[in-house]
């Protein structure tokens, strides 16, 4: 009966030390597949670990025979509390998607997380109804020609 008892002991632990181990193996493999390898591949140069995260946005842009998909990124060193947000721009060809670049751009105001929409062939960034010294923060960028290398009035490139 005692040895009984010990071996499912030892079967209780075994289980938990597997299941804990196997979600540390899983949260790692989440960053070495799918977007995080599109990523990977494409010589993404923003932090990819725990404090990283994407989303995708729907719908997708046909300009120039090319189509382009868009992705949220955002990440955040819980150490030092900096992080950071932008979009992501690939190109889908097939199902597959690589990556082309990004633009490092705050995602946040005044009142809360702002997510891009797809119009025609424009990223619309809808941010909330703030005004700061005469300029309302809502603006597009067109990709009718592509991705832009740099965004007009404003201080923001492609980069990878």
């Amino acid at each position: 009966m005692i040895g009984s008892s010990k071996r499912i002991a030892i079967a209780v632990v075994g289980g938990l030390a597997v299941s804990v181990f196997g979600v540390v193996a899983a949260q790692g493999l989440e960053r070495t597949t799918g977007i995080w390898k599109v990523l990977r591949d494409g010589h993404f140069s923003g932090p990819m670990n725990e404090g990283a995260h994407v989303r995708p946005i729907k719908g997708f842009i046909a300009a120039k025979d090319k189509k382009y998909r868009f992705w949220e990124y955002s990440w955040l060193n819980k150490d030092s509390g900096h992080g950071g947000t932008g979009l992501l721009v690939f190109e889908q060809a097939g199902s597959g998607l690589t990556y082309l670049g990004a633009y490092d751009i705050s995602l946040d105001d005044f009142k809360g997380p702002v997510h891009p929409v797809i119009r025609g062939k424009t990223v619309f960034f809808p941010f909330h109804d703030v005004e700061i010294l005469g300029d309302k923060n809502a603006w597009a960028m067109s990709f009718e020609n592509g991705p832009p290398k740099t965004i007009p009035g404003r201080v923001i490139e492609l980069i990878r």
